[in-house]
């Protein structure tokens, strides 16, 4: 039977360190965006949170489950006393049973727009047991975002091993090319984000393998998870010939068309948690 806690802020949480889920990053989370006492995506979110179980722990998450964790999210979400914060859930699988802990987080990204410098001497490993899961193995990502902010960055754009674009550290990325919208294809290893699917599915975007020349012909780029949504990018550095590129303004009202979009979908897939 799950059990599950929550954790306000102050609060603190004993773990006993020969759990997997503390010495092995045994645990899978879930980054909900709650806007206006509305929470986002929720059945989205726990559908993945639901196949994430199953496939890493084999553990079953039920309707009941499903009942008892968002009861517990609206009884948190009114002892916080804030109607905006990134809700966190996280699933462990302990020696006395499955718990899901909830309980917020600082948001990684304040800014309005973004710039992103390539990143080809950590690439993602498309083949890894764990790629397209959502774990606590999260410390490359954490690492390889703090060292992007230090030199100026929003996020870094990352490569697979095959050298071909993948994802920020902390989101996917799409491109515009004309008035077609492309992003890229999950065959690289990408995590595949709950914006992104929203988006894939409310819009004609095409998906593909993107090496890093292509995206010199690129008229502008946007990244997405669901804490920032759409953040549109101004430009992109790291270039082998130290080139930068810069975007177009007129990708902007592309990338506007489809902020708004999103915005209709999420109020509409929300959870009045009031």
């Amino acid at each position: 039977m799950l059990r599950i806690e929550k954790i306000h802020p102050g609060e603190r949480l004993s773990i006993d360190p020969r759990e997997s889920a503390f010495s092995h990053g045994m645990g899978i989370f879930e980054s909900l965006q709650i806007s206006e006492g509305r929470l986002q995506f929720w059945s989205r979110h726990w559908s993945r949170l639901k196949e994430s179980a199953l496939h890493l722990f084999a553990y079953t998450l039920s309707d009941a489950d499903e009942s008892t964790s968002l009861e517990a999210i609206i009884a948190y979400f009114h002892e916080n006393g804030k109607n905006n914060f990134v809700l966190k859930l996280s699933l462990m699988v302990l020696a006395t049973g499955p718990v899901l802990y909830i309980y917020s987080r600082e948001r990684f990204i304040n800014d309005t727009n973004g710039k992103l410098c390539l990143k080809n001497t950590h690439p993602i490993n498309e083949n890894s047991v764990y790629a397209g899961y959502k774990t606590h193995n999260y410390l490359e990502n954490i690492w390889l975002l703090k060292e992007a902010k230090a030199v100026g960055y929003t996020d870094y754009l990352r490569l697979n091993t095959k050298s071909e674009v993948c994802e920020t550290c902390v989101g996917n990325c799409f491109f515009i090319k004309g008035n077609q919208v492309i992003t890229t294809s999950i065959q690289t290893g990408l995590f595949p984000g709950i914006i992104r699917a929203v988006l894939l599915e409310a819009l004609a975007i095409e998906e593909k393998q993107i090496k890093v020349e292509d995206l010199k012909a690129m008229d502008g780029c946007f990244m997405t998870n669901s804490i920032v949504g759409i953040l549109p990018i101004l430009e992109i550095a790291g270039f082998s010939n130290q080139s930068v590129l810069s975007f177009t303004e007129s990708s902007l009202s592309k990338i506007e068309e489809t902020k708004s979009i999103l915005k209709r979908i999420a109020q509409s897939e929300s959870v009045n948690l009031n």
